[in-house]
């Protein structure tokens, strides 16, 4: 047998599994791959002992390297540390071969992947609306097209919060705040402080001082909590020291991840504010904050992407993350929480050809990844659209090619000229985007006129 790979790992130990014992149900059992990837395997206290002994030294072979050792790779779940308190852990679920394996996670980073969305309905009456903009590289107009229906939303009178998440490349303080009226704090400023419970977190918020009002908007409500206030601008080498922090584990209770602190932050910011929507710009790529920002921040979340073989690729390994989710989340209808992600074709080609090419792709893609299999004694409850559905995940809101946005900067471009290349290339995803997040409520001047 060739060397066993990550890749290998967790399918030769099922296929052990299955030798050893071909009764047993893989609902009860539990696969846990360990920090270094190592897979060990859990099993039914009522599993015969001498099973197990006689199974070990197969299992161990089978995994070579990614075996945790022969006496700890295959146990029951009395003779773990954690007993049977194992079976209330979360888990992501891998179909292995026709097998839906259910997988524990132990990881220093990237926990957030593996826990299930948080989505509280259709559209929560418990927060306002919010919208994460996600693209798996950076060039793509995400955090443009962001300040800019958020300028738009203001303009017509709602109260709008742009959170910037993008912490590694930080741009909404300097594309929408002048030096002078940056906050004092920002996003990295607050993590940084609430990860040892420093009173200096809990008085970021009272003001808030990590909010500032946008002038890009004169009499509107424009808000930018940016990744970066004042403070980190005069004493750049401490930034990142702080961001490094950002991303730990609180020491909370059992340990609060980043999404979790960042849902918490975001919960007081509505509090204080009581903003009428809040945009996200997510960090670009698969990271940890990306996690945070597409499953647990209840969000409407906007796949930007172009139309590269690059980023189809990236997106297959995004969209195979969050089948895994699909398994363990129980939802139907209205409620199910992949309604609320859609495809955004960015730098769009104006063509019919252009067009129907993305879609075709993005349409493949979700139908091997995340869509339901279609069965004729299925429901209507199945997870599964026709190609040219314009309500499906796949078919995508669109933003056209523009060169005038290709080094745009809000505080000293917008003039006439601007305002009408806005329209014509914004203007329809806008109206798109109002009337999929507000409904009726969405402003009139969001028409693509």
């Amino acid at each position: 047998m060739p060397p066993c790979s990550f890749d290998d790992a967790l399918p030769r130990a099922v296929a052990q599994l299955r030798r050893a014992f071909p009764d047993a149900g893989f609902a009860d059992l539990r696969f846990i791959r360990d920090m270094n990837g190592r897979v060990h395997v859990v099993l039914p206290d009522a599993t015969d002992q001498s099973a197990i002994l006689d199974a070990r030294a197969a299992l161990a072979d089978a995994l070579g390297a990614y075996s945790p050792g022969l006496d700890v790779g295959l146990m029951r779940f009395s003779e773990t540390l954690s007993g049977s308190a194992l079976l209330e852990e979360p888990f992501v679920v891998e179909a292995i071969d026709g097998t839906l394996v259910k997988l524990i996670e132990r990881r220093v980073v990237g926990k957030d992947w593996t826990q299930a969305p948080g989505v509280d309905g259709p559209r929560s009456t418990t927060h306002p609306p919010r919208v994460s903009f996600f693209s798996l590289k950076g060039g793509v107009g995400r955090s443009t097209a962001l300040l800019l229906w958020g300028r738009e939303l203001a303009a017509e009178g709602k109260r709008v919060l742009l959170l910037d998440l993008d912490l590694e490349a930080p741009g909404l303080g300097a594309q929408l705040l002048p030096p002078g009226d940056r906050p004092a704090f920002g996003v990295v400023d607050w993590l940084a402080e609430d990860l040892v419970a420093s009173p200096v977190a809990e008085a970021m918020l009272v003001e808030p001082e990590l909010v500032a009002r946008s002038p890009l908007v004169e009499d509107g409500y424009l808000y930018v909590t940016p990744a970066t206030g004042t403070r980190s601008m005069q004493q750049p080498g401490g930034f990142i020291a702080k961001l490094a922090r950002a991303y730990l584990e609180s020491d909370r209770g059992e340990g609060e991840g980043f999404a979790a602190r960042v849902r918490r932050l975001l919960q007081r910011l509505e509090q204080a504010l009581e903003p009428d929507v809040v945009l996200i710009d997510s960090r670009a790529g698969l990271h940890e904050t990306a996690a945070a920002a597409i499953l647990h921040l209840d969000a409407d979340v906007l796949l930007f992407a172009t139309d590269q073989p690059t980023v189809w690729e990236g997106y297959r390994y995004l969209l195979a993350q969050l089948a895994q989710m699909a398994h363990i989340v129980p939802a139907s209808g209205d409620d199910d929480w992949r309604l609320r992600l859609k495809m955004v074709y960015a730098k769009a080609a104006k063509t019919k050809v252009a067009l129907e090419s993305f879609r075709s792709k993005a349409y493949s893609l979700w139908l091997e990844q995340l869509y339901d299999e279609q069965r004729p004694e299925d429901g209507p409850d199945v997870f599964n659209f026709a190609e040219t559905d314009d309500a499906a995940p796949h078919d995508p809101l669109v933003i056209l090619q523009n060169p005038v946005f290709e080094q745009f900067n809000p505080l000293e471009d917008l003039n006439e000229a601007a305002e009408a290349a806005i329209s014509s290339t914004f203007g329809p995803f806008m109206a798109a985007l109002g009337e999929r997040v507000l409904g009726d409520d969405a402003p009139g001047a969001l028409d693509g006129g």
